[in-house]
């Protein structure tokens, strides 16, 4: 039976039927390629002697290469269903090629350079000879022979590299190469990245190993093993795999071909805790994904948790693992064999299920009062606390948001009892600072607080996270083996030290993934501070997969003028930070009123839809729930149908409106931020109550929430005002 590889390369859009066409077809191949339907056949003037073409049908021809290593079986690698004709002479064009410099295979046409140096610039011949300016990477500092010495790039690809003047031409250029890595090379250079580290972020400075004896074939495959390899052909183990591949095509690539930087931080063990950052659209969760995989195969008894910031985020994470691979075992109960995938507030109550009595005596030393299991869960109310016991607080404290943030990031992380330990408790991180007197009137009400949940028989989320990790610890349980975070910049201290409880330290105890630009909720957490240590186990992603340069460069200029710590409690920034793809630049839309938003929104809607955009791939996004369903009834008045959403979840047959908070985790093709206007974006409400002090915090949180709503568009983004712009769109 022969192995089939399967190689990603552009061709035509199949829809539903030739997709099934092309999976018969591969799957009689793997069978038996003798078969006489398939037509194998030897293409006669093909460059390369292994081309093959294949019949599909009548209509479309399968490009393949056949492999025939004189030590092993039959091996082909698919390059792509096209029309009869065009099929053949893509097999002509076609060849298999192994880089002279670092043994991996590429998959080239005869005359790749030349072609892309028409389409991307000008042919070597062309290049003039005196320019008005300094080519790019000549500027960088990069050297042609970087390109042709230590990467293996033919002459005429290098010199057509080094003809482009700017960082758009370049990427234009390498987007139409052939060859993924290449591409990731050139990018690398775009960003001022050493050579010796796009080697090692490409695993190109661990060459092939080859024996003297080996044939050509025989180097092929054991090409096909290396990770840079990898970025462009994926060995397809069985049917299901096979169809997943074929039914998603490239949007569901990021489940097939890893970035060997990637796939690194997928199979890399650790001796500890690790943590994975990057901006948004650079494969973080995608690298969670593979990861839970790989552990769950590797070791079918393990315990495997994945968890994120809300339950709608790990419902999408579940559905996202079980499309990569339907055979990983899902667990279904904490503590059980094979993955269990929830929301942290789900794996706290289970926790606080789980302790049974144990949990009153734990709320006793974490609270200050025992509680019974079945409490019901609900946010402190306070203002009614600070009507109560709030009298003598200054005006500026008499604010719920403050007293949200000082019990999350001090009282209960602290496990602060009694008015004595919160007088001397320190405080790192808080804008507000406060004396003995101050903190005798916080503690008051904090204590009403306490008094009347203990009255109501309530607990909040935070709280039960904080008990349910004083009785993992207390008791010594653990219900995991490995913990993969997502989302982890947004999580508060009480639900890190409940993580940090339900796994024993030890080898790839915790694997956090977060982006510090992307804290939309409470505040910088180091973690450090709650026993999760990962000094010198923090790496960064930094190239962007979903959102065109155009639309990146956008939402980083959001970020600009600001300062992010990460949870290393060391500043962050966004330098480094590329697209793999280009497009048109985002549309801004100046208009009078809140109609003349909507009509232009729906002129953009309507065109593409009658430009052939999937309709669910559109979104538009908006400051609040109340603000998305105006959009949605505005849009309906001037027939465009939208679906409100009100959590991240896929839906089908229409355009969708949601606010930015809803839209994280999620990506469209078409995005529109729906009135990012002076005084309606921020919302004057989101600022009401917060001290003065803890304002800078709050504008910080609006420019990562605006940077998350423009991350969300893989291809177009549209941004719309009324009157003058939002503040935080001119920097």
């Amino acid at each position: 039976m022969p192995a089939v590889t399967y190689a990603s390369v552009k061709q035509p859009k199949h829809d539903k039927d030739v997709k099934a066409l092309i999976f018969t077809f591969i799957e009689k191949l793997s069978a038996n390629d003798a078969s006489p339907g398939l037509h194998i056949e030897p293409i006669n003037g093909a460059v390369d002697a292994r081309a093959r073409t294949g019949r599909v049908n009548d209509f479309w021809r399968a490009v393949l290469f056949r492999i025939d290593p004189p030590n092993g079986e039959t091996h082909y690698v698919y390059a792509g269903t096209w029309p009869h004709d065009e099929g053949t002479e893509k097999a002509k064009k076609l060849t298999l090629h192994l880089n002279h410099v670092n043994g991996v295979l590429e998959l080239h046409e005869a005359v790749a350079a030349q072609e892309v140096t028409v389409d991307a610039a000008a042919t070597p011949a062309e290049v003039p000879t005196a320019q008005s300016k300094t080519p790019l990477l000549s500027e960088l500092g990069y050297l042609v022979t970087d390109l042709t010495e230590q990467f293996g790039f033919t002459q005429d690809l290098a010199d057509a590299a080094f003809a482009l003047s700017d960082e758009d031409a370049l990427l234009e250029f390498a987007e139409n190469l052939h060859t993924q890595w290449q591409q990731e090379v050139l990018l690398s250079m775009a960003a001022r990245e050493a050579l010796h580290v796009i080697r090692e972020q490409l695993g190109l400075d661990k060459p092939v190993e080859v024996e003297p004896e080996d044939d050509e074939d025989t180097r092929i495959l054991k090409a096909l093993e290396h990770p840079a390899s990898k970025m462009q052909f994926t060995y397809v183990e069985d049917n299901e795999e096979l169809r997943r591949i074929i039914e998603d095509g490239d949007f569901g690539a990021w489940r097939v071909f890893l970035h060997p930087e990637q796939r690194t931080y997928v199979e890399k063990d650790y001796s500890g805790s690790f943590r994975l950052s990057g901006g948004a659209g650079t494969g973080k969760t995608v690298v969670l994904l593979h990861r839970a995989r790989r552990l769950a195969l590797e070791n079918p008894a393990a315990r495997i948790i994945l968890t994120t910031f809300t339950r709608a985020l790990a419902e999408n994470l579940r559905r996202d693992l079980e499309r990569l691979d339907a055979s990983v075992p899902i667990a279904e109960r904490l503590g059980d064999p094979g993955v269990l995938v929830r929301g942290v507030d789900q794996l706290a109550a289970e926790v606080r299920m789980r302790a049974g009595e144990g949990f009153s005596e734990a709320a006793l030393a974490t609270i200050g009062s025992t509680r019974e299991k079945t409490a019901s869960p609900a946010e402190p109310d306070w203002s009614s606390a600070i009507t109560q016991a709030g009298s003598s607080l200054s005006i500026s404290l008499q604010s719920p948001a403050f007293f949200d943030d000082e019990y999350a990031q001090v009282v209960l992380p602290n496990r602060i009892l009694n008015a004595d330990a919160y007088f001397t408790v320190r405080r790192p991180g808080r804008g507000v600072a406060l004396d003995r007197g101050k903190r005798a009137a916080v503690w008051a009400v904090i204590e009403q607080m306490r008094k009347d949940q203990r009255i109501a028989n309530q607990l909040g989320y935070g709280e039960i996270a904080a008990i349910g990790a004083q009785w993992l610890t207390s008791t010594g349980t653990t219900f995991a083996d490995h913990v993969l975070v997502d989302e982890g910049q947004d999580l508060e201290p009480a639900k890190w030290k409940l993580l940090r409880a339900i796994v024993a330290e030890g080898a790839n105890d915790l694997f956090i993934a977060d982006d510090t630009h992307q804290r939309i909720y409470g505040r910088p957490t180091v973690l450090k501070h709650y026993g999760i240590h990962i000094q010198g186990r923090s790496r960064r992603l930094t190239l962007n997969y979903r959102t065109t340069l155009e639309n990146l460069r956008f939402a980083l200029g959001v970020l600009a003028g600001e300062e992010y710590d990460d949870s290393e409690g060391l500043e962050v920034s966004t330098e480094g930070y590329r697209s793999a793809r280009s497009g048109p630049k985002p549309t801004k839309h100046t208009a009078k009123s809140d109609a003349e938003q909507l009509d232009k929104i729906a002129a953009d809607i309507k065109r593409w839809i009658d430009e052939g955009v999937r309709k669910e791939t559109i979104a538009v996004l908006a400051a609040s729930n109340n603000a998305a369903k105006k959009v949605q009834q505005g849009l309906a008045q001037r027939d465009v149908s939208l679906t409100l959403l009100n959590a991240p979840r896929v839906t089908g047959g229409s355009p969708v409106a949601m606010t930015m908070h809803t839209a994280k985790g999620m990506e469209f093709s078409r995005v529109v931020l729906f009135d990012v206007s002076d005084g309606s974006f921020p919302p004057a409400w989101a600022y009401k109550g917060v001290p003065e002090e803890d304002r800078p915090d709050k504008d910080k949180q609006f420019r990562s929430l605006l940077y998350v709503a423009a991350s969300r568009a893989r291809d177009e983004l549209v941004v719309t005002w009324k009157g003058a712009p939002s503040a935080l769109l001119l920097g």
